[in-house]
């Protein structure tokens, strides 16, 4: 008796769903769990972070600490320096060197990343 290969797909495909049902359970049981924590967060609502005022308090921090130093000089150098530091260190490893470059760019552009991640309440 020849067997077409749709056939054997199917069959093969059935094999599998039994053997994923075995390991894991029915999605079915849960679809509840997953589905409260989905409705707690989706109903937060997220708002910016803005930069203090001048005169409120902290402001002398958050202008020494971002507009000084991050924005300024200090945070383009040291920016600089992990991007091209991980570029040198990419052949040896390149998981490490990714993540340098992020930090470097993220380090660069961190007082527009600070005011525009949105923060829930």
């Amino acid at each position: 008796m020849k067997v077409c290969a749709s056939q054997t797909a199917h069959a093969e495909l059935s094999r599998l769903s039994a053997i994923a049902k075995a390991r894991f359970g029915s999605f079915r049981s849960a679809a509840p769990v997953a589905a409260v924590p989905m409705l707690v967060l989706g109903s937060m609502t997220a708002s910016a972070i803005t930069a203090p005022a001048a005169g409120t308090f902290a402001f002398d921090l958050y202008d020494v600490a971002v507009n000084d130093m991050l924005k300024g000089p200090v945070g383009f150098v040291g920016g600089l320096a992990a991007i091209v530091l991980s570029a040198v260190q990419i052949t040896k490893n390149w998981m490490l060197a990714a993540g340098g470059v992020l930090g470097g760019t993220a380090m660069i552009k961190a007082d527009s990343i600070t005011t525009s991640l949105g923060m829930i309440i």
